[in-house]
């Protein structure tokens, strides 16, 4: 059996992951031109830049010429929702609930109302920018004003407007702070050289912790999921948690299915609140594998029909791992 992930983050580890529980499956990826290539997969290819209808068509294409029987897009994903391909195509959710998940204002207001809803703003203009500013330190003067993009993963373009200093982003970029006025002064010249700013989700910063929850479902069941509590050089793994329904809720709500990522963060008053949902298997999600997580392992499983659901395994964790560096002579 051959599976195809197009285009993604963290891909050669979940390859290796799932074709390791398999000696029979063999996992392909593909990188955009010029992104670093991995060995672990059983094949790399380099995607080309092409516009829609030439895309599909070379991805058709590789799907014929490398005999591929399942192709799970992580990449440019609308194109393939409903489209015709030789083989079957493996997509977490409706296309109307995937434009949803990959915008986070609309994942907010689509669970308005929820006990973990974290309000949050949606802003096109330096004004608007400014408005929600005041009406968050308004309601909380200790509270922090975060901002990131509407549709992005991994905390690209992530920043809290709370500095020391007017260079504290260009010195410390790591702790992803900025002075306010650094930041208005931005889109101030953002707006007059480009006619527009881009468009930014606004919301009041969670301190955490994080929790990051891999999940394998089906069809909005939750077979098996792996929590994981994030601190600084180490994750706690565990596969019950006290936010059990809300993830539950959240799985269901959005009819999801595959290996996907919700996750929440602490509020400054305890509470819990849900960041976003992304519909496609996170980095961290390899980490439990070593230790008898197998939610990768029976994805696979599952994709192939070595299993059933009822045969995923439910194994009981709760471990702490730390991460470490480790230096080897060059050959």
């Amino acid at each position: 059996m051959r599976i195809w992930f197009n285009r993604g983050f963290s891909l050669v580890p979940i390859a290796k992951a799932m074709m390791a529980a398999d000696p029979d499956l063999a996992v392909f990826i593909s990188t955009g031109e010029g992104m670093p290539q991995y060995d672990g997969a059983a094949g790399t290819w380099v995607e080309p830049d092409l516009p829609d209808a030439e895309y599909l068509a070379w991805v058709e294409a590789q799907i014929r010429d490398h005999e591929i029987d399942i192709f799970i897009p992580t990449h440019r994903r609308e194109l393939f929702v409903g489209a015709w391909l030789p083989c079957w195509v493996h997509v977490p959710a409706t296309a109307a609930v995937l434009a949803i998940l990959e915008d986070k204002c609309a994942f907010a207001k689509e669970i308005t109302g929820w006990e973990f809803h974290a309000p949050t703003w949606q802003v096109h203009t330096p004004a608007e920018m400014r408005e929600v500013f005041n009406t968050i330190k308004s309601a909380s003067s200790d509270g922090i004003v975060c901002i990131k993009p509407l549709i992005g993963v991994n905390g690209h373009g992530f920043w809290k407007l709370e500095a020391d200093s007017p260079t504290d982003h260009l010195m410390r970029p790591e702790f992803r702070n900025i002075d306010p006025e650094m930041f208005f002064a931005a889109i101030d010249a953002e707006e007059r050289s480009e006619s527009r700013m881009r468009p930014l989700a606004v919301m009041e910063y969670l301190p955490g912790p994080e929790i990051s929850f891999d999940v394998l479902a089906l069809r909005g069941r939750i077979l098996r999921y792996i929590a994981r509590t994030k601190s600084s050089g180490s994750q706690r793994l565990q596969s019950k948690h006290p936010l059990d329904e809300a993830v539950r809720s959240l799985v269901r709500h959005f009819d999801l299915t595959g290996v996907i990522n919700v996750q929440f963060r602490r509020a400054t008053d305890g509470s819990w609140k849900a960041l976003e949902i992304n519909a496609r298997p996170a980095g961290g999600s390899v980490y439990a594998e070593q230790f008898g997580g197998k939610l990768l392992a029976d994805w696979g499983g599952l994709l192939t029909r070595r299993i059933t659901p009822s045969q995923v395994d439910q194994t009981p964790i709760d471990i702490e791992i730390a991460f470490t560096s480790k230096l080897e002579l060059a050959a």
